[in-house]
């Protein structure tokens, strides 16, 4: 369906932009599966909203990862974020963040994260951009196997989109989070993603994520990386 929609497109007028307003955001779903010697079925969901009166931004962002072969459950990840954000000048800004985070494919049964600090646009001239932030926060982890986790958190994060054409962008945001407990218990995070439109409302979006722990759940492996291609609808 995606190389169908696709080569549809190429016949297709720029999109028209969406119409302005302090409500904007976007839904996104992909499925794959198999049937015959193996039956699998992968579903991704995933959603996004902020909201920008002025001078607060809100943002607000879920997603769902579920995974089974056979009619056997194998893995199911849950995430969620909101984060507030607000500018001192044309570059500079504060920003507050919490998130959530189920995934059995890593053995975290639960993770609630908070974090705060300063953001800095780096690049903010068309068609790129680049913003740089620093903060810190707390990370408490409750495992599937082994001992919970609570611990402080030095974090910096980065941020880069380029808008290759007026219908397609490339992004991707890296996050790196250090243990200020004193271990060696230090996160990364990396998705990079290629979106091109297909209408003013629909796009294709092809992403790669990687998720590594140094000290991972026994029995668990440190990285953990999910490819997927979705459909994305904005409003």
């Amino acid at each position: 369906m995606a190389v169908t929609l696709a080569g549809g497109s190429a016949m297709a007028q720029p999109p028209e932009d969406p119409d302005e307003g302090p409500w904007s955001g976007s839904a996104e779903v992909s499925l794959v599966a198999t049937s015959g010697n193996s039956d699998t079925r992968t579903v991704g969901l995933g959603g996004e909203i902020s909201y920008d009166p002025g001078t607060w931004k809100w943002l607000g962002r879920v997603a769902y990862v579920e995974s089974e072969a056979d009619d056997e459950l194998r893995a199911r990840s849950q995430s969620a974020l909101v984060e507030v954000a607000r500018p001192f000048s044309e570059r500079l800004g504060l920003y507050g963040r919490g998130g959530y985070l189920r995934d059995r494919f890593a053995g975290i049964e639960r993770r609630l994260t908070t974090e705060g600090g300063l953001a800095y646009e780096v690049i903010a001239t068309e068609p790129q951009s680049l913003q740089l932030r620093a903060g810190v926060g707390f990370t408490h982890e409750q495992r599937a196997v082994g001992d919970d986790l609570s611990l402080g958190t030095a974090n910096v994060a980065g941020r880069y989109e380029w808008a290759l054409s007026e219908t397609s962008a490339l992004t991707e945001e890296a996050a790196f989070a250090a243990d200020l407990n004193g271990g060696d218990d230090w996160r990364f995070t990396n998705e990079v993603a290629a979106t091109a439109a297909l209408s003013t409302r629909l796009s294709l979006k092809v992403s790669h994520k990687l998720s590594y722990l140094a000290k991972p759940v026994p029995g668990f492996r440190k990285t953990d990386t999910i490819v997927s291609a979705a459909l994305v609808a904005s409003f």
